[in-house]
């Protein structure tokens, strides 16, 4: 969507409530407006009326944390289509049966963002938080959401990327990734976000057949060997496909 048609403060507010979400910095309004690049008495005012309507609370150290204003958008979110399967049911098992984390992520522009997760209770584990977001070009979560893009637009992601994406990874081997979805409808990742850790991701489809969000299986790679991550590629896989038949199912009953 072209910025022509954006509101630049909104924008604005929209970037400082993700970094409290993110934790992308220190909380405070001046460490938000120095990162965010956000002239300080704007971040200010931002900052104040998110107060106001409690979508934030601001502490009494200045750092600000997400508010209880936010519950009831959090409701209307949680009866959303992709939410509304079993998929808090499908997380559990798939990290009970595996011991690692398991998440749903949508696409938000060219970021993937974590709406649900299920950590595991194993003390050494990687554990993901609700709210973050990955640029689309890194991990196994952000290749299932660009495969549903032409092929334009994930050219477009990919050239627009941050410079921090291309650590670990060059731009053909997300492109790989991209077509490894399309063709086998699950993807794994080694590394390529970071060195020690895998993604296992297939896509959520809506009613339609459109990809609206992925199914992920992230842990440490350290410990786990190529069978047993082929074996969880192919439960994600599964899993995938029977919450994408129970959208269809739902979708079929609520016609007739």
């Amino acid at each position: 969507m072209t910025r022509a048609y954006q509101i630049p403060v909104l924008r604005k507010a929209i970037q400082v409530l993700n970094a409290i979400a993110d934790g992308q910095c220190e909380p405070t309004t001046t460490s938000l407006a120095r990162t965010l690049k956000i002239a300080p008495a704007t971040c200010y005012r931002i900052v104040q009326t998110l107060a106001q309507a409690g979508w934030i609370r601001v502490r009494a150290d200045g750092c600000c944390e997400l508010g209880v204003g936010l519950f009831p958008l959090l409701h209307r979110i949680q009866r959303h289509e992709l939410l509304s399967r079993k998929v808090s049911d499908a997380l559990q098992e798939l990290t009970a049966c595996t011991g690692v984390a398991s998440k749903i992520s949508t696409r938000e522009d060219d970021y993937a963002l974590t709406v649900l997760r299920e950590d595991s209770a194993e003390p050494m584990a990687l554990a993901v938080r609700a709210g973050s977001r990955f640029h689309l070009t890194l991990g196994a979560s952000g290749s299932v959401l660009l495969s549903g893009l032409d092929d334009a637009e994930v050219a477009r992601v990919v050239r627009v990327a941050p410079p921090d994406c291309w650590h670990w990874q060059k731009p053909a081997d997300v492109l790989r990734r991209v077509k490894e979805v399309r063709r086998h409808g699950v993807v794994i990742d080694l590394g390529t976000y970071r060195p020690d850790i895998f993604g296992i991701a297939a896509p959520l489809l809506d009613a339609e057949g459109r990809i609206e969000g992925a199914l992920t299986l992230t842990g440490l790679i350290h410990g786990h060997g190529k069978q047993q991550l082929d074996e969880w590629q192919r439960l994600v896989a599964r899993k995938a496909v029977e919450l994408n038949q129970h959208a269809t199912l739902r979708t079929c009953n609520e016609n007739h």
